[in-house]
This record gives structure tokens, sequence and C-alpha cells, in this order.
């Protein structure tokens, strides 16, 4: 098993995992991607000029990503490092308000001056990953023990399902997509309607199967999974 997994893409076996728990798989991907990111810049590179500044011209990290690094351990003192970079950031570039200019000019010049001039540098690198992720799962649709796996989740949600269709290439790949897709909606539409059935007071005391928790599954399919910025 290790020499097949040996041959295969870095991610591979990463999908495969993440195709155990609940939830779109590229989202887990995407959280981890996150949470790893965050705990090497708090570890390693708190201190490089270059993220310092990445993370200036953001104006910080995400809501998703602020917060999800206040999760992590022995991330005090380089949040405070950063996080005080950012408010002189903020200090400095509202510290001069143009005179001649009436009050909505003056706002407005100071909106521009405020804006972020660069995206969170954790959801630029989750993206990037997210991107590798995916076509690592479009080479892969033929395998079966990752088709396997695929075939025990709820499906990727749209805003992934939506990136994969942007980053295929081949008419096979796509066609093998799409029926995994269209598969696991299926699915999962059926379970939601088995749900909706049971909240009939005929059938009310029917014993719940897996469709119990096909609401939340659905939520996570539709608007992607909670914390997957």
């Amino acid at each position: 098993m290790k020499m097949e997994l040996a041959n295969k893409d870095w991610l591979y076996p990463d999908l495969i995992k993440a195709c155990s728990g609940p939830g779109c798989p590229l989202c887990r991907l995407s959280l981890a991607f996150g949470r790893d990111y965050l705990d090497s810049t708090m570890y390693e590179r708190v201190n490089d000029p270059g993220v310092r500044r990445a993370l200036r011209d953001a104006r910080g990290y995400c809501n998703t990503h602020a917060w999800m690094l206040t999760e992590g351990r022995g991330v005090v003192l380089g949040s405070a490092i950063i996080l005080r970079d950012v408010l002189n950031t903020v200090l400095e570039v509202t510290d001069v308000v143009p005179r001649g200019q009436d009050t909505r000019q003056q706002a407005q010049h100071l909106l521009r001056r405020l804006r972020p001039t660069a995206e969170c540098p954790a959801c630029a690198h989750c993206r990037a990953m997210e991107d590798t992720a995916i076509q690592t799962l479009l080479k892969y649709l033929d395998d079966a023990r990752l088709a396997e796996a695929l075939a025990e989740t709820s499906g990727l949600c749209l805003a992934h399902f939506s990136r994969a269709l942007e980053l295929v290439e081949e008419f096979d790949q796509l066609q093998r997509l799409l029926h995994f897709q269209r598969q696991a909606l299926q699915k999962l539409r059926d379970e939601l309607s088995e749900l909706i059935r049971k909240q009939d007071y005929r059938f009310i005391d029917e014993r719940r199967g897996q469709e119990g928790d096909s609401w939340l599954r659905a939520t996570g399919i539709v608007s992607g999974e909670r914390h997957a910025g």
C-alpha cells in the first residue's frame, strides 16, 4: 500500500483521507491548508518582512482565518505582533485628511487609503492549494480507490464543483466528474425528501435513518462547509 501511494501525486493520500469525514472533501482539505499555513506563519515567519508586508497590505487576515488563528496554540505573541502592525498601518493611512474638500470627499479619500491593497495571504495560499487538490482529484477520478472513497461522500460543495468545472480539460474527466457529482447530489436530494416525509405527523414516529442529518450535509454542499473560507 505504501508503495502504491508513493507512485501517486503527493495530495492523493490527503484526498482519500478527506473523503472519510463528513462534508465536501475539498472544504476539509482547505481547512487543513489554512491551519497549516497559519501554524507555519506563527512558528516560523512572523518576523519575515514579506509576510508582514502582505498582512499590512491585506489589513490582516480575513474573518475566517483571523478567528481560525485564535484557535491555535502558542499564537498570542505572533498575533499581537501582526495585529499591532496592521493597526499601525490603519493609523498611518488615516492620519492625513486632505483640506479644501467637503466631508464626503474627505471620507472617500480616507476610505481609498484604508481599503486593502492585497488579498488575505491565507486565502491566497488556500486557493492555490485547492486548485492543486482539484487537479489531483480530476486526474484520479478513474482510480478505483478514490472513486470508492468519493462515493461515500455527499459530493463537492457547489463552489468547489464550479471550480472543478473551470479547471477540467479532458472530456473523460468531465464525464466522470459529472457522474460522481450528480449521483452524490441525487442521493442527498432523496435523503432530504425522506427527512421531509418523516416530518409529516403520519410518519413522525418512524425511526430516523441516515437522512437525519441530511439537512446539515446539504447546507455544506450548497453553501460550503463551516469555516471553509
